[in-house]
């Protein structure tokens, strides 16, 4: 998508997942959490993940002009992600057992981001766990979005950078 607004590519990402939610029902793994489980375990799991990766404690997000922005549009990025590398590509892939799935999802995810596709493969094989661990895609739209977070909040208090990490 070389040439292209990163708002265009976000928006196209967003019509992307809402069609794949409406035409697409890959096989599930069976639900194991209600739904505010899933959001409580994928909230640890997300804090977790960025602890171990990041070594370090996480920051809250910065009470910044803009802050609130950035949290929708990573909380939209995160469901936009997680229905199509879990829900859909994780999910078409359970035809051939879980540990095929979690690897192959895992795999595309890191492929599929050229900045650091090791520690995306990582982050991939944690949120995919999540899934056919829980059975709830919230949790993993909820560690991602947590991890997302993580970093925007160490970014702001670093003061790095415009882009964010997904």
């Amino acid at each position: 998508m070389r040439g292209r607004s990163p708002w265009a590519q976000f928006a196209l990402a967003t019509v992307l997942s809402a069609l794949l939610v409406l035409w697409v029902s890959p096989p599930r793994p069976e639900a194991r959490v209600t739904s505010l489980g899933a959001v409580l375990v994928g909230t640890v799991s997300g804090v977790s993940l960025y602890a171990a990766v990041a070594r370090r404690r996480p920051f809250l997000p910065s009470l910044l002009p803009g802050v609130g922005a950035k949290c929708g549009i990573l909380a939209l990025a995160a469901v936009n992600e997680e229905i199509l590398w879990r829900r859909v590509v994780l999910g078409e892939l359970l035809h051939s057992g879980a540990p095929a799935a979690l690897a192959g999802s895992s795999l595309a995810f890191g492929l599929a981001h050229r900045a650091r596709p090791g520690l995306h493969l990582a982050t991939g094989l944690a949120f995919g766990a999540l899934y056919l661990a829980t059975g709830a895609l919230g949790a993993c739209v909820a560690a991602h979005l947590t991890y997302n977070l993580c970093l925007l909040a160490l970014r702001d208090r670093a003061g790095l950078g415009r882009e964010l990490a997904s």
